[in-house]
């Protein structure tokens, strides 16, 4: 049978010389945790338990979390024995590396400091860190750093394996003492679909920039091509079906201030999202309150900076319009393309959108509108409504109406809601992320959107909390991780808790829409059981596990 092996040793100089000696050691302590039990550095040896069950369908992530104390730094041996699976799975192992959680996150938005409350809804009073970032590890290379060690070990389930139960054996060892511990895997008939057209719409916004600053490369170098490339195939892994595409990136101005398409880079960007699996281009907003003065009542155009519903800011759209809807035409992309026109529109400049967009609808028909957006003002203007979490559950009459009228909803987060909304911060209960699904798959709304792939405002494994806009001793500030859900790992991006958490969520949805076109009475039942609003959910994750078990066996 195949294994995996890893040793722990302790090996310094002398001379020159290598010299590997036992070292004295505390009691060596190891368990596995469930993946969505939030880990800390001081966490208990307690939690993690010698035997755990997991129940999955088929196209998903086998995981689960190792926590190791009583080590000394060096090399760890590890040996994983296989159950009767053919072919054998592909393992990969992570490190959890953990992330500071400065400030906690406020009772209404931002930071608790935004408006002096404190905010019961947390998991822990800050300051504090957490196992957050998925590090890579090649498991022949893994070494303890101190005397804790948190690990995630996972295979995928193809969606044509055979349902049954599987059981491993993982040991860990260090100088002559071993740990061995039992996970066994219920593999169900349920299959999670693979991401397409048909999935819900998912999409984080994310910044080109960044990955190319964050990773020490030139801006559309091969380099940072290839880089891109890696974060669409983690936007896929993570259910992300939708990419938003910035005007900025693929037009240059020329001499006379004229907007001038950059075929070639256009091509290449659709087709490193769509090759990584990615289906719907999302454009992202054309315009912008100028100087960003949400007093505003019109708005400026991007790229060119002319009012937008000027003569000259309406003449410069539709060119650049049309340059675009000639490229889409000609490759038969247009059904892909969704577009927003300018980010949150509010009952000020509602008018001045409303021109922009029925301007948009002439020089780019076709194009469903988008947009993160509370105002009732745009009825007519929008296609796709996409309120904030606890905007829409407050006005969710208004909401159905536009379904009822032909509309679709989508929902979002950003640095509000705070308090129990689901949110996907550090200092909240991985289960929210999952309960977005759920609550996509109970509302039955269209898309998710938030804004925060990889805006770094500071380094992510430093710095959770990060003033809003950057000034000294303001207490606006992004709450834990609202910027940000991947991280600028030395080789690529690298995943998170809460970016698998909100995985999770994303399968459990299609899993459960296809309980719903089966039998909507028990699909109602199994959501009722933990899932009442999206202020009102299971925080236990048994809970959870129950609720999943009992939808797996329901689509056997």
């Amino acid at each position: 049978m195949a294994c995996i092996l890893l040793l722990l040793t302790a090996t310094w100089m002398v001379a020159g010389e290598a010299y590997t000696q036992d070292l004295p050691r505390p009691e060596l302590q190891a368990g596995l945790v469930d993946e969505l039990e939030l880990l800390y550095p001081d966490s208990d040896a307690a939690l993690a338990a010698s035997r755990l069950h997991s129940d999955l369908p088929r196209g998903s992530l086998a995981a689960v979390h190792l926590w190791v104390r009583g080590l000394r730094p060096g090399r760890v041996e590890m040996r994983v024995l296989p159950a009767d699976a053919s072919p054998p799975p592909k393992w990969q192992l992570y490190r959890l590396i953990d992330v500071p959680v400065e400030e906690n996150t406020g009772l209404g938005s931002r930071t608790e400091q935004f408006e002096g409350k404190i905010n019961p809804h947390v998991v822990r009073r800050a300051p504090f860190r957490v196992y957050e970032a998925l590090q890579p590890v090649a498991i022949e290379e893994l070494r303890a750093q101190g005397e804790v060690l948190a690990l995630r070990l996972e295979y995928p389930l193809r969606s044509d394996a055979v349902p049954g139960q599987q059981e491993w054996k993982i040991e860990i060892a260090q100088g002559g003492v071993t740990r061995v511990l039992d996970w066994s895997v219920q593999v169900h008939a349920a299959v999670v679909p693979s991401i397409s057209a048909h999935t819900l719409h998912y999409t984080n916004w994310f910044s080109s920039k960044a990955i190319a600053s964050r990773h020490g490369l030139e801006l559309w170098s091969e380099e940072h091509w290839q880089m891109l490339a890696q974060y669409a195939r983690m936007m896929a892994r993570g259910r992300q079906n939708t990419f938003w595409l910035r005007w900025q990136d693929v037009f240059t101005v020329d001499a006379d201030g004229t907007p001038v398409l950059e075929r070639a880079r256009l091509f290449r960007y659709l087709r490193t999202f769509f090759d990584a699996g990615l289906y719907w281009i999302e454009g992202a907003p054309i315009a912008h309150r100028p100087g960003g003065d949400w007093g505003s009542a019109w708005l400026e155009l991007g790229i060119t900076g002319l009012p937008a519903t000027s003569e000259e800011g309406r003449a410069a759209l539709a060119g650049m319009a049309g340059q675009l809807d000639q490229v889409l035409r000609e490759c038969g992309w247009k059904e892909r393309w969704l577009q927003h026109i300018a980010d949150e529109p509010t009952d000020t400049n509602a008018a001045d959108y409303r021109k922009l967009s029925a301007h948009l609808r002439e020089v780019l028909p076709g194009i469903p509108i988008v947009e993160a957006t509370m105002t009732r003002e745009l009825a007519g203007a929008l296609d796709v409504w996409c309120p904030q979490v606890h905007k829409f559950q407050q006005n969710q009459a208004f909401f159905r109406a536009r379904q009822a009228a032909g509309d679709r909803v989508w929902f979002y987060t950003c640095l509000v809601p705070g308090g129990p909304w689901l949110n996907r911060l550090l200092d909240q209960e991985r289960l929210r992320m999952v309960w977005i699904g759920w609550a996509a798959a109970h509302y039955r709304l269209d898309g998710f959107l938030h804004w925060g792939l990889n805006h770094y405002k500071a380094d992510p494994f430093e710095h959770s909390v990060v003033d809003h806009p950057a000034q000294p001793n303001t207490k606006n500030k992004l709450p834990a991780g609202d910027s940000h859900i991947l991280y600028p790992g030395s080789d690529g991006p690298w995943s998170s808790q809460r970016f698998e958490a909100h995985r999770i969520g994303m399968e459990d949805r299609e899993l459960l829409l296809q309980l719903q076109q089966r039998d909507p009475e028990a699909a109602a039942a199994i959501i009722a059981s933990v899932f009442r609003a999206c202020d009102d959910y299971a925080l236990r994750v048994a809970d959870y596990r129950t609720a999943r078990r009992l939808l797996l066996e329901k689509l056997q």
